[in-house]
Protein backbone atom coordinates (compact mmCIF):
# COMPACT_ATOMS: atom_id res chain seq x y z
CA UNK A 1 0.00 0.00 0.00
CA UNK A 2 1.62 3.40 -0.90
CA UNK A 3 1.56 6.13 1.58
CA UNK A 4 1.82 10.03 0.50
CA UNK A 5 4.12 12.07 2.39
CA UNK A 6 2.99 15.27 1.09
CA UNK A 7 2.04 17.88 3.16
CA UNK A 8 0.04 20.41 1.35
CA UNK A 9 -0.78 24.10 1.89
CA UNK A 10 -3.36 25.57 3.84
CA UNK A 11 -5.32 29.20 3.67
CA UNK A 12 -8.09 31.17 5.06
CA UNK A 13 -11.17 31.75 2.96
CA UNK A 14 -13.77 33.58 5.01
CA UNK A 15 -14.05 32.36 8.49
CA UNK A 16 -12.42 28.88 7.54
CA UNK A 17 -9.11 27.16 7.41
CA UNK A 18 -8.89 25.38 4.43
CA UNK A 19 -6.35 22.75 3.57
CA UNK A 20 -5.34 21.68 -0.11
CA UNK A 21 -2.91 18.71 -0.98
CA UNK A 22 -2.71 16.83 -4.55
CA UNK A 23 -3.59 13.42 -4.91
CA UNK A 24 -4.29 10.97 -7.87
CA UNK A 25 -7.41 8.99 -7.99
CA UNK A 26 -9.19 6.46 -10.38
CA UNK A 27 -10.91 8.29 -13.29
CA UNK A 28 -14.50 6.46 -13.74
CA UNK A 29 -14.97 7.47 -16.84
CA UNK A 30 -12.13 6.74 -18.48
CA UNK A 31 -11.06 4.18 -15.84
CA UNK A 32 -7.52 5.48 -15.71
CA UNK A 33 -5.58 7.38 -12.86
CA UNK A 34 -6.07 11.35 -12.93
CA UNK A 35 -4.40 14.22 -10.62
CA UNK A 36 -6.78 16.21 -8.63
CA UNK A 37 -6.29 18.90 -5.61
CA UNK A 38 -8.55 18.03 -2.82
CA UNK A 39 -9.95 20.75 -0.80
CA UNK A 40 -10.56 20.13 2.86
CA UNK A 41 -12.33 22.36 5.42
CA UNK A 42 -10.28 22.07 8.35
CA UNK A 43 -12.20 24.30 10.98
CA UNK A 44 -12.73 28.03 11.96
CA UNK A 45 -10.41 30.71 12.30
CA UNK A 46 -11.00 31.55 15.40
CA UNK A 47 -10.56 28.50 16.82
CA UNK A 48 -7.25 26.89 15.47
CA UNK A 49 -3.37 28.62 14.61
CA UNK A 50 -2.31 28.25 11.17
CA UNK A 51 0.37 25.54 12.35
CA UNK A 52 -2.74 23.16 13.75
CA UNK A 53 -4.37 24.00 10.57
CA UNK A 54 -1.57 22.28 9.02
CA UNK A 55 -1.28 19.40 11.50
CA UNK A 56 -4.47 18.55 10.99
CA UNK A 57 -4.92 18.93 7.21
CA UNK A 58 -1.27 16.60 7.55
CA UNK A 59 -3.51 13.99 9.41
CA UNK A 60 -6.37 14.78 7.17
CA UNK A 61 -3.84 13.79 4.07
CA UNK A 62 -2.31 10.71 5.97
CA UNK A 63 -6.24 9.68 5.98
CA UNK A 64 -7.70 10.38 2.67
CA UNK A 65 -4.23 8.40 1.14
CA UNK A 66 -2.98 5.98 3.33
CA UNK A 67 -6.15 3.86 1.25
CA UNK A 68 -4.14 3.76 -2.07
CA UNK A 69 -2.93 0.60 -3.98
CA UNK A 70 0.56 -0.73 -4.56
CA UNK A 71 0.83 1.99 -7.37
CA UNK A 72 -0.38 4.79 -5.59
CA UNK A 73 -3.38 5.10 -7.30
CA UNK A 74 -6.42 6.04 -4.75
CA UNK A 75 -9.34 4.82 -5.54
CA UNK A 76 -11.85 6.36 -3.44
CA UNK A 77 -15.62 6.41 -3.19
CA UNK A 78 -16.11 8.65 -4.90
CA UNK A 79 -17.25 6.82 -7.90
CA UNK A 80 -21.39 5.95 -8.17
CA UNK A 81 -22.61 2.79 -7.02
CA UNK A 82 -24.06 2.82 -10.64
CA UNK A 83 -20.51 2.94 -11.80
CA UNK A 84 -19.07 0.27 -9.52
CA UNK A 85 -21.86 -2.22 -9.92
CA UNK A 86 -21.12 -2.30 -13.65
CA UNK A 87 -17.82 -1.53 -14.37
CA UNK A 88 -16.35 -3.74 -11.36
CA UNK A 89 -18.67 -5.58 -9.79
CA UNK A 90 -20.83 -7.67 -12.70
CA UNK A 91 -17.79 -8.41 -14.72
CA UNK A 92 -16.72 -10.42 -11.88
CA UNK A 93 -19.91 -12.29 -11.03
CA UNK A 94 -20.98 -12.56 -14.49
CA UNK A 95 -18.44 -15.68 -14.59
CA UNK A 96 -19.96 -17.34 -12.41
CA UNK A 97 -23.92 -17.15 -13.50
CA UNK A 98 -25.79 -19.00 -16.64
CA UNK A 99 -27.37 -16.72 -19.13
CA UNK A 100 -30.80 -16.88 -17.72
CA UNK A 101 -30.13 -16.82 -14.24
CA UNK A 102 -27.55 -13.89 -14.63
CA UNK A 103 -30.77 -12.01 -16.33
CA UNK A 104 -32.44 -12.15 -13.25
CA UNK A 105 -30.24 -11.27 -10.74
CA UNK A 106 -29.19 -8.10 -13.04
CA UNK A 107 -33.35 -7.14 -13.11
CA UNK A 108 -33.35 -7.28 -9.06
CA UNK A 109 -29.83 -5.40 -8.67
CA UNK A 110 -30.88 -2.82 -11.31
CA UNK A 111 -34.78 -2.50 -10.24
CA UNK A 112 -34.25 -2.78 -6.14
CA UNK A 113 -30.92 -0.79 -5.72
CA UNK A 114 -29.56 1.20 -8.41
CA UNK A 115 -33.06 2.27 -9.73
CA UNK A 116 -33.00 4.34 -6.44
CA UNK A 117 -28.84 4.56 -5.33
CA UNK A 118 -27.16 4.00 -8.78
CA UNK A 119 -26.25 7.65 -8.79
CA UNK A 120 -25.06 8.05 -5.03
CA UNK A 121 -20.93 7.81 -4.35
CA UNK A 122 -19.81 5.23 -2.45
CA UNK A 123 -18.52 7.11 0.02
CA UNK A 124 -22.10 8.66 0.88
CA UNK A 125 -23.69 5.09 2.02
CA UNK A 126 -23.98 4.38 5.78
CA UNK A 127 -25.29 1.72 7.52
CA UNK A 128 -28.73 3.79 8.32
CA UNK A 129 -29.53 4.24 4.64
CA UNK A 130 -29.24 0.77 3.57
CA UNK A 131 -31.37 -0.48 6.66
CA UNK A 132 -33.90 1.98 6.04
CA UNK A 133 -33.92 0.97 2.35
CA UNK A 134 -34.42 -2.39 3.73
CA UNK A 135 -37.33 -1.59 5.55
CA UNK A 136 -38.76 0.02 2.91
CA UNK A 137 -38.35 -2.97 0.45
CA UNK A 138 -40.06 -5.30 2.93
CA UNK A 139 -43.24 -3.56 3.06
CA UNK A 140 -44.57 -4.26 -0.60
CA UNK A 141 -41.66 -6.98 -1.95
CA UNK A 142 -42.02 -10.43 -1.00
CA UNK A 143 -39.77 -11.98 2.16
CA UNK A 144 -37.38 -13.86 -0.89
CA UNK A 145 -36.97 -10.98 -3.00
CA UNK A 146 -35.70 -8.28 0.84
CA UNK A 147 -33.71 -11.45 1.51
CA UNK A 148 -31.85 -11.43 -2.04
CA UNK A 149 -31.69 -7.46 -2.15
CA UNK A 150 -29.74 -7.86 1.35
CA UNK A 151 -27.55 -10.37 0.08
CA UNK A 152 -26.57 -8.70 -3.38
CA UNK A 153 -26.33 -5.13 -0.98
CA UNK A 154 -23.55 -7.27 1.34
CA UNK A 155 -22.01 -8.46 -1.89
CA UNK A 156 -21.47 -5.57 -3.75
CA UNK A 157 -20.30 -3.29 -0.86
CA UNK A 158 -18.01 -6.23 0.38
CA UNK A 159 -16.37 -6.09 -3.20
CA UNK A 160 -15.60 -2.03 -3.09
CA UNK A 161 -14.14 -2.58 0.26
CA UNK A 162 -12.03 -5.81 -1.27
CA UNK A 163 -11.30 -3.44 -4.52
CA UNK A 164 -10.22 -0.34 -2.41
CA UNK A 165 -13.10 1.83 -2.86
CA UNK A 166 -14.21 1.79 0.48
CA UNK A 167 -12.35 1.99 3.53
CA UNK A 168 -15.22 0.25 5.76
CA UNK A 169 -17.87 -1.69 4.47
CA UNK A 170 -21.56 0.15 5.56
CA UNK A 171 -23.39 -3.04 4.81
CA UNK A 172 -21.12 -5.56 7.47
CA UNK A 173 -23.74 -6.06 10.00
CA UNK A 174 -27.24 -4.94 8.00
CA UNK A 175 -29.88 -6.65 9.24
CA UNK A 176 -32.52 -8.65 8.11
CA UNK A 177 -36.43 -6.56 8.61
CA UNK A 178 -38.67 -8.22 10.86
CA UNK A 179 -41.92 -7.02 9.27
CA UNK A 180 -41.48 -8.88 5.76
CA UNK A 181 -44.37 -10.21 4.43
CA UNK A 182 -46.04 -13.79 4.99
CA UNK A 183 -45.26 -15.91 2.37
CA UNK A 184 -48.18 -17.03 1.09
CA UNK A 185 -48.24 -20.94 1.81
CA UNK A 186 -51.83 -21.73 -0.07
CA UNK A 187 -52.02 -25.17 -1.00
CA UNK A 188 -54.84 -27.52 -2.81
CA UNK A 189 -56.57 -30.12 -0.85
CA UNK A 190 -56.53 -33.75 -2.61
CA UNK A 191 -59.85 -33.17 -3.53
CA UNK A 192 -58.96 -30.19 -5.47
CA UNK A 193 -56.00 -31.11 -7.06
CA UNK A 194 -58.05 -34.31 -8.37
CA UNK A 195 -60.70 -31.91 -9.74
CA UNK A 196 -57.95 -29.45 -11.43
CA UNK A 197 -55.99 -32.83 -12.85
CA UNK A 198 -59.49 -34.48 -14.48
CA UNK A 199 -60.09 -30.96 -16.49
CA UNK A 200 -57.30 -31.02 -18.33
CA UNK A 201 -56.53 -32.63 -21.84
CA UNK A 202 -54.40 -35.78 -21.52
CA UNK A 203 -51.49 -34.34 -22.80
CA UNK A 204 -51.38 -30.89 -19.97
CA UNK A 205 -52.40 -33.98 -17.50
CA UNK A 206 -49.27 -36.04 -18.18
CA UNK A 207 -46.93 -32.71 -17.99
CA UNK A 208 -48.66 -31.90 -14.62
CA UNK A 209 -48.19 -35.02 -12.89
CA UNK A 210 -45.01 -35.46 -13.99
CA UNK A 211 -44.06 -32.05 -12.76
CA UNK A 212 -45.48 -32.83 -9.31
CA UNK A 213 -43.92 -36.14 -9.13
CA UNK A 214 -40.57 -35.94 -10.05
CA UNK A 215 -40.01 -31.65 -9.53
CA UNK A 216 -38.57 -31.52 -13.06
CA UNK A 217 -37.27 -28.34 -14.80
CA UNK A 218 -39.36 -26.76 -17.68
CA UNK A 219 -36.42 -27.16 -19.77
CA UNK A 220 -35.86 -30.97 -19.03
CA UNK A 221 -40.11 -31.56 -18.92
CA UNK A 222 -39.97 -30.56 -22.34
CA UNK A 223 -37.20 -31.70 -23.82
CA UNK A 224 -38.10 -35.11 -23.59
CA UNK A 225 -38.52 -37.89 -26.47
CA UNK A 226 -40.27 -41.32 -26.80
CA UNK A 227 -36.57 -42.80 -27.14
CA UNK A 228 -36.54 -41.47 -23.24
CA UNK A 229 -39.70 -43.72 -22.18
CA UNK A 230 -38.16 -47.06 -20.71
CA UNK A 231 -41.74 -48.90 -20.44
CA UNK A 232 -40.32 -51.96 -19.50
CA UNK A 233 -38.59 -50.50 -16.12
CA UNK A 234 -40.97 -47.59 -15.60
CA UNK A 235 -38.78 -44.58 -15.98
CA UNK A 236 -37.80 -41.73 -18.00
CA UNK A 237 -34.26 -40.52 -19.14
CA UNK A 238 -33.32 -37.33 -18.95
CA UNK A 239 -30.69 -36.81 -21.94
CA UNK A 240 -30.55 -33.21 -22.53
CA UNK A 241 -32.37 -29.93 -22.12
CA UNK A 242 -33.57 -27.52 -23.76
CA UNK A 243 -33.70 -23.47 -23.93
CA UNK A 244 -35.40 -20.69 -25.72
CA UNK A 245 -36.20 -23.63 -28.39
CA UNK A 246 -32.66 -24.98 -28.69
CA UNK A 247 -31.71 -28.77 -27.50
CA UNK A 248 -28.69 -28.90 -25.15
CA UNK A 249 -26.68 -32.06 -24.41
CA UNK A 250 -26.21 -30.63 -20.89
CA UNK A 251 -28.49 -29.61 -17.34
CA UNK A 252 -28.43 -27.54 -15.21
CA UNK A 253 -26.39 -29.55 -12.74
CA UNK A 254 -24.06 -32.75 -13.38
CA UNK A 255 -26.55 -34.68 -11.63
CA UNK A 256 -29.77 -33.21 -13.58
CA UNK A 257 -28.77 -35.63 -16.27
CA UNK A 258 -30.29 -38.96 -14.54
CA UNK A 259 -33.30 -41.53 -14.69
CA UNK A 260 -36.36 -40.98 -12.98
CA UNK A 261 -39.20 -42.79 -11.71
CA UNK A 262 -42.74 -43.13 -12.94
CA UNK A 263 -46.01 -44.88 -11.98
CA UNK A 264 -47.44 -47.80 -14.10
CA UNK A 265 -50.45 -45.12 -14.35
CA UNK A 266 -48.20 -42.41 -16.02
CA UNK A 267 -47.02 -45.45 -18.31
CA UNK A 268 -49.93 -45.95 -19.60
CA UNK A 269 -51.01 -42.57 -20.14
CA UNK A 270 -47.97 -41.84 -22.01
CA UNK A 271 -48.83 -45.20 -24.35
CA UNK A 272 -52.48 -43.76 -24.86
CA UNK A 273 -50.94 -40.14 -26.03
CA UNK A 274 -48.76 -41.61 -28.21
CA UNK A 275 -51.56 -43.70 -29.77
CA UNK A 276 -53.47 -40.36 -30.68
CA UNK A 277 -50.59 -37.96 -30.89
CA UNK A 278 -49.42 -36.36 -34.21
CA UNK A 279 -45.65 -36.16 -33.22
CA UNK A 280 -45.99 -40.05 -32.32
CA UNK A 281 -47.63 -40.72 -35.64
CA UNK A 282 -44.32 -39.85 -37.53
CA UNK A 283 -42.37 -42.35 -35.77
CA UNK A 284 -43.82 -44.51 -38.47
CA UNK A 285 -41.83 -42.69 -41.57
CA UNK A 286 -38.42 -43.84 -42.43
CA UNK A 287 -36.86 -41.05 -40.85
CA UNK A 288 -34.21 -41.16 -37.89
CA UNK A 289 -34.99 -38.02 -36.95
CA UNK A 290 -38.75 -38.50 -36.99
CA UNK A 291 -38.64 -41.08 -34.88
CA UNK A 292 -36.85 -38.71 -32.14
CA UNK A 293 -39.23 -36.01 -32.53
CA UNK A 294 -40.33 -34.62 -29.15
CA UNK A 295 -43.48 -36.67 -27.63
CA UNK A 296 -45.20 -32.84 -26.29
Amino acid sequence: MGTSHQKGWVMVRGKKWYGYFRRTVLDPAANEPKPIITPVVLGLKSEMTKFEAREKLEREIARLTGHTTEEGVVRNGSVTLLWFVHNRYLPLKEADWKEETAKVKKHLIEADLLAEFGEIRLERFDKLVLQAHLNKLAKTRSKDRVLQCRAYIRSIFAEAVDQDFLLKDPARKLKTPVNLRDTDKTVLTWDQLRSALAALELRNRILLKLDMTNALRPGELFAFRWSSLDEEHNKLDIRETIYKGKIRPWGKTKGSLTAIPVTGEQVEELEEWRRISKYARRRTSSSPAAAETSWM
